[in-house]
């Protein structure tokens, strides 16, 4: 199977998954929420951004992954994300 590129949420452009952060729409106990996936490997709905600043800020500021994933972030989730970015 071919690896496709995927989308960032901030600035929509293509990346291989390698090199972009995912976070994971994780539904428990009927309670739906965003987590980060560091390793990329949880099962459920994801969403992809770069390890920009600027990405991350702008998917935070546009509120792309609560529409994507049709679920409230919490502001832990940019933390974690904006930990990890370059």
């Amino acid at each position: 199977m071919k690896n496709r590129p995927r989308t960032c949420s901030g600035c929509r452009g293509k990346f291989d998954r390698n090199t972009l952060l995912r976070v994971v729409k994780i539904t428990e106990g009927g309670e739906s929420s965003i987590k980060f996936d560091l390793g990329g490997k949880l099962q459920g709905r994801g969403a992809w951004v770069c390890r920009k600043i600027e990405c991350i800020e702008k998917a935070k500021k546009s509120r792309a992954f609560e529409r994507m994933l049709k679920t409230r972030a919490a502001e832990e989730v940019y933390e974690e994300l904006l930990s990890c970015a370059m």
